[in-house]
């Protein structure tokens, strides 16, 4: 297979976090609506939305496929600048948008009456705020603790997790793909994540397993340059329906076995990444490649990690305000689904705007900028 030139051209990764995010984002608004549990009431059909919970394992398999991408064109799988040059990228990536997020959601919280109490909610888990949940916040080891990980903005718990990874690429996973191979490194991170799960349950919110994902990924992006042999579509398809129906359908006894299923779903998105990224070398168009190339799919992927990190305290707040009104159940999630989950993507874009954009890679730019120009030419003709 030909080399891929540049993770320019994969933009069906930005249509995929796109859809990630949307996807995490109708899912917290399901587990929100109206009092604990009780969007277990609705009809079964919205199930489906129990996929959004795998989203935090598409980020994280994308992530270690484009952060391969670049290395895996070298000759000795090095890092541009070195250890301290991919840290120093990576934080200046995720943590100032974090940070902002963070400080922003704690004033909040803290300044209008009511929100820093149980409610009988899903908010419960978020509050009350303590002084080891800010100060865990602060250093990125909130995911360490039961009662740290979700306070004041619920999705961050894997913005330290993916954190934390990010020192396993260059200090671990580098190494050992070095010296024996992919397949020894990939399999050296599962059995490190899964034994982190068996020895060590009481880190399981923190889904160390996640290691392997990633390393799922950077195995994606390896092959994209040095693979051969083509992923066939079929392959694809039963890998994403065995994976995803089931849980779909038993989210409860799937989430038990999160370390099983999470990693099933990373390695069939990794898949789905080679076999979409060696259509795009080839010139190969799919339906999938219309789907997740669509531009306004393309440009939500760009600012999905505001949205992200920003969506979940809004609509939570949102249902706290609708609590004392009277309604059907399902009119409650439409509420919190049409209206707030709206207003909260709107908050986002102005979030990204504001913090955000000014932190992004060069690569992020470039598609930023390209957008941009579009729209431009698109307007003065």
């Amino acid at each position: 297979m030909g080399s891929a030139d540049s993770r320019v051209a994969f933009k069906f990764a930005d249509g995929l976090r796109a859809i990630a995010a949307i996807g995490v984002a109708l899912f917290h608004t399901y587990t929100y609506t109206g009092m604990s549990e009780q969007n277990q009431q609705l009809p079964i059909v919205f199930k489906v939305l129990n996929l959004g919970d795998f989203a935090v394992a598409v980020f994280i398999v994308l992530s270690g496929f484009v952060l391969m991408l670049p290395v895996a064109k070298t000759t000795d799988l090095s890092l541009r600048g070195g250890v301290t040059g991919f840290l120093k990228r990576r934080a200046r990536r995720i943590l100032p948008p974090y940070y902002a997020a963070l400080i922003a959601y704690l004033i909040v919280i803290l300044v209008i009456p009511g929100l820093n109490e149980k409610t009988g909610t899903a908010w419960d888990s978020k509050v009350p705020v303590t002084v080891g949940g800010v100060v865990s916040h602060l250093l990125m080891l909130h995911n360490l603790s039961p009662d740290w990980v979700y306070q004041v903005d619920g999705p961050a718990w894997s913005v330290a997790t993916e954190w934390q990874i990010y020192f396993a690429m260059p200090l671990l996973l580098l190494p050992l793909w070095r010296r024996f191979g992919g397949r020894v490194a990939v399999t050296i991170a599962v059995i490190l994540g899964w034994a982190v799960h068996f020895l060590l349950p009481q880190v399981d919110v923190a889904h160390f397993w996640f290691l392997g994902l990633f390393a799922l990924g950077m195995a994606a992006g390896w092959y994209v340059h040095k693979g051969t042999a083509r992923v066939s579509g079929g392959l694809v398809t039963a890998s994403l329906v065995v994976t995803l129906v089931p849980a779909a359908a038993a989210f409860g006894l799937v989430h038990r076995f999160a370390w099983l299923s999470e990693t099933a779903v990373g390695a069939a998105v990794a898949l789905l990444l080679v076999w979409m990224a060696q259509r795009t070398v080839s010139g190969e168009t799919t339906w999938a490649h219309r789907l997740l190339e669509w531009r306004p799919l393309v440009q939500v992927g760009n600012w999905s990690y505001s949205l992200y990190l920003v969506h979940s305290p809004i609509v939570g707040i949102a249902n706290l305000v609708l609590l004392p009104v009277q309604m059907p159940l399902l009119v409650r999630f439409l509420l919190l689904a049409l209206v707030a989950l709206p207003i909260a993507a709107a908050i986002s874009y102005g979030f990204h705007g504001l913090v955000e954009r000014r932190f992004m890679t060069s690569h992020q730019q470039s598609v930023r900028h390209t957008d941009e120009a579009r729209r431009t030419t698109a307007a003065t003709r």
